[in-house]
């Protein structure tokens, strides 16, 4: 690669490496926004699914679990494809395994072969947000990974803003194949744009085998994670046999996978040394963390306004835009006046903001008071967009080149548990306040303004951790010879 450093020179250079992330960013963005969108899309619809298969909303739900089980499963692999086939080869085939699924689950016909679809869609959507973070971290490099990360968030804010929306458009107002067919342009401008984009593979590169141990101890125990936490109600808890057996399958897999990675570090799936490294090892606990607050927020905002405002599906998606507008405010808008602020600032501060814009939820008075619940939002989405690309950036900032993808695969494994896991725990206040509230307008709002408390209180713990992050932006001098645009 010694011919490929580039060295200190004009502007021209600079200029080409610009638009070399702005059309990475381009490519990047097309492919994963139907995956992105994918969850929230069909989350909408699960009740709609089961009218029309005539089947149990238990017996439905698996059209989400199964996809979340294959996407857990796969992501431990995402490391290791990116080593041994590249960056682009491996964006084409999660993109491509996504986009037959979708093909597929359009084509359904009956509810068994829809879930088994769902899973291929779900083996797909896994590597694409690992392979794409890897890839846009090669591009950028130290000096531009903010930048790129910023990009990556707006690319999120699409789902919970759109999909709702979207999925509410379909089910009302067309057949429920359009659910899964809608993804087929995004995948196939994608693939072309990868295709004519995306640098090939070094070939310098040393190929890594696989770690087969390391994938037969850690795949599994992550699916069992999600299927266990999935699994938990506010009556029963940890008690049943579906949720404490996997979950102590996952702990004891996820233990081995650990000691494994100690043994045989240099050649396993993940090497667990990755978390001596303070930015990367703080970052995972804010990930996991922001299931309480982030993701979670996901999950209670859609069902407050349709709950307690008795807004529709697609009125309540709508509701939801003064989010994404704060988020791509401070995104977009915010580069100069945030410049010069360290990463771990704007995590601490986005921590807040997200506290403070929740918190009119939290009280039942103030329900009726929709301009200031939108203006709350907007505020919850600038703290969004002042921590995610943040947080995601110090993850990556500290690791040498060669551990990026298995970095990246470490960093996703973890956002994998902590989302599911805060917005079950969330999930399960809000069932057991809404049990024992009167059975009235108030009451529902005032179970909701319980879990929202919740919530909020959670947010205090990720503002102290982030005390923990580096100071300033850091590089190792493996990455700062990285040249962007070389992307394995």
């Amino acid at each position: 690669m010694g011919s490929t450093v580039q060295t200190a020179a004009p502007s021209a250079p600079q200029e080409a490496s610009s638009r070399s992330l702005n059309l990475t960013i381009l490519a990047l963005g097309i492919g994963a926004i139907a995956s992105i969108l994918d969850s929230t899309i069909v989350n909408v619809a699960v009740d709609h699914l089961s009218q029309v298969f005539g089947a149990s909303l238990t017996h439905t739900q698996w059209v989400i679990t199964g996809f979340l089980l294959a996407m857990a499963a796969i992501v431990p692999l995402s490391g290791w494809m990116i080593d041994r086939l590249g960056g682009r080869t491996t964006w084409m085939i999660a993109l491509s395994t996504f986009l037959a699924g979708s093909i597929a689950c359009g084509l359904a016909w009956n509810l068994n072969s829809l879930i088994v679809f769902r899973i291929v869609q779900g083996l797909g959507a896994g590597l694409i947000i690992p392979v794409l973070m890897t890839l846009m971290t090669q591009v950028a490099g130290p000096a531009r990974l903010m930048t790129a990360m910023g990009s990556f968030s707006l690319l999120v804010q699409v789902g919970p803003i759109l999909g709702p929306v979207i999925g509410g458009v379909l089910v009302q107002g067309a057949n429920w194949r359009w659910l899964f067919l809608v993804n087929i342009p995004f995948c196939v401008v994608g693939l072309i744009l990868a295709q004519l984009i995306l640098p090939p593979r070094d070939r310098a590169t040393q190929k890594r085998s696989l770690d087969v141990v390391g994938l037969v101890l850690l795949a599994p125990s992550l699916a069992a994670l999600v299927y266990a936490l999935s699994n938990i109600t506010a009556d029963h808890g940890l008690a049943p046999a579906n949720v404490w057996v996997p979950l102590a399958f996952g702990v004891i897999g996820i233990l081995g996978f650990i000691g494994w990675s100690l043994h045989d570090g240099t050649r396993a799936l993940i090497d667990v040394r990755l978390y001596s490294d303070r930015g990367f090892s703080v970052a995972n606990g804010l990930s996991v963390l922001s299931g309480f607050t982030m993701f979670a927020g996901m999950l209670l905002l859609p069902l407050y306004f349709q709950a307690v405002h008795g807004s529709s599906i697609v009125e309540a998606g709508l509701f939801l835009v003064p989010q994404g507008l704060g988020a791509a405010a401070l995104i977009v808008g915010g580069k100069k006046l945030t410049k010069n602020i360290s990463a771990r600032t704007k995590v601490i501060a986005g921590f807040i903001l997200m506290a403070i814009g929740t918190l009119p939820f939290a009280f039942p008075e103030l329900r009726d008071m929709t301009w200031l619940l939108i203006v709350a939002l907007f505020v919850r989405g600038v703290g969004i967009g002042a921590s995610t690309p943040s947080l995601n950036a110090v993850a990556m900032m500290g690791l040498p080149k060669d551990q990026l993808a298995r970095g990246t695969t470490a960093f996703n494994i973890v956002q994998r548990i902590g989302a599911p896991f805060g917005t079950t725990v969330i999930a399960v206040i809000l069932a057991r306040a809404t049990a024992s509230a009167p059975q009235t307008d108030l009451g529902t709002a005032q179970a909701f303004g319980t879990a929202f408390w919740w919530t909020i209180a959670f947010t205090v713990l990720p503002v102290v951790l982030a005390m923990l992050l580096p100071r300033a932006k850091t590089s190792s001098p493996a990455t700062t010879k990285q040249p962007a645009g070389s992307v394995k």
